[in-house]
């Protein structure tokens, strides 16, 4: 296998060590990863292309615990068991110094994206609480490089968002040192309330035509947030009764339909603020709202800062 690597040089008064590198071989399988090193923490983005199955063999050098998001569109990574975990899931295991095997099933046509947060073994140790229900079953799981289900959860919009921050802040130097360090267990934070609220709330029975359907509705609010919905019509779309949809959907990814369609809208408005550098009423009207007033309140409430601020 190739790889080509390039490391950031160090800015003054930081610890951290950024690196990009690309994985390729013949068979036309390719990753591109960037990884943040900093002391207890490692940070890393990456993305694949796999036209048919690949076994990646690693041997850690030391026992790390993996926040492991699977982002967007891909095929389930398989491990030695066969079991793995869907899009916009997150798990979190314990790896050790052992040598193991990753299965990639084939992406077919799509780049799939996923972020790791790791964490040494003493800095969870630090975090470590007997109050939460997770922790306590966490600690003391057997360490095993297989994804289990009592430690699977969907990825919150929250956790989208801080994923998102992570990557692209502003800040240099020490002053990111301390941001990405405070994301991160920020981030940890989420996902311990997201499995110790899962263990809390009864499980509606959903069939696999079920979760097809709010699959489908994911992906419709994704390619239509600009639209005016109701639970109604998507629930028409799904082929499931509306409160199916309602308690499906919250049980699945974890937030209500049009929490989802709000979290979609502000991320959409955020980039084409920053990106596009849009006008405030352009914006509004674009991710579907009628009066630029109602869209300021909207964001002001979700960012803590008003459209106009963020665009200076």
């Amino acid at each position: 296998m190739n790889s080509a690597q390039t490391i950031n040089p160090q800015e003054a008064g930081t610890r951290m060590i950024e690196k990009n590198a690309v994985l390729e071989d013949g068979s036309g399988y390719r990753m591109e990863l960037h990884e943040i090193l900093l002391g207890p923490i490692n940070l890393k983005w990456g993305s694949y292309y796999n036209p048919c199955e690949k076994v990646l063999s690693f041997h850690p050098d030391k026992t790390t615990v993996i926040s492991h998001f699977r982002m967007s569109h891909s095929s389930p990574t398989l491990n030695e068991t066969r079991q793995g975990i869907s899009d916009n899931q997150f798990v979190i295991y314990q790896e050790v110094p052992k040598p193991y095997n990753l299965y990639l099933a084939p992406t077919k046509e799509e780049t799939c994206s996923f972020f790791e947060a790791g964490m040494s073994e003493a800095l969870f140790r630090l975090l470590f609480n007997g109050e939460s229900d997770f922790l306590s079953r966490f600690s003391h799981h057997t360490p095993v490089h297989t994804p289990s289900l009592d430690f699977t959860a969907s990825i919150l919009p929250k956790m989208h968002a801080i994923i998102q921050d992570m990557r692209h802040t502003s800040y240099r130097g020490h002053l990111k040192d301390l941001y990405l360090e405070s994301k991160t267990i920020e981030l940890f934070l989420l996902q311990i309330a997201q499995l110790d609220r899962r263990e809390s709330t009864p499980q509606v029975k959903l069939r696999k035509h079920d979760i097809a359907g709010l699959h489908e509705i994911k992906r419709y609010i994704e390619l239509n947030f600009d639209e005016p919905m109701s639970i109604a019509e998507l629930s028409r779309k799904a082929g499931i009764n509306q409160m199916k949809l309602k308690t499906g959907f919250k049980q699945l990814f974890n937030t209500t339909v049009f929490g989802y369609l709000h979290f979609i809208r502000m991320q959409e408005a955020r980039r084409l603020l920053t990106e596009e550098d849009m006008h405030v009423n352009e914006v509004a009207f674009r991710i579907g709202y009628k009066h630029p007033h109602h869209f300021t309140v909207a964001f002001k409430k979700h960012f803590n800062v008003t459209p106009i601020q963020l665009r200076k």
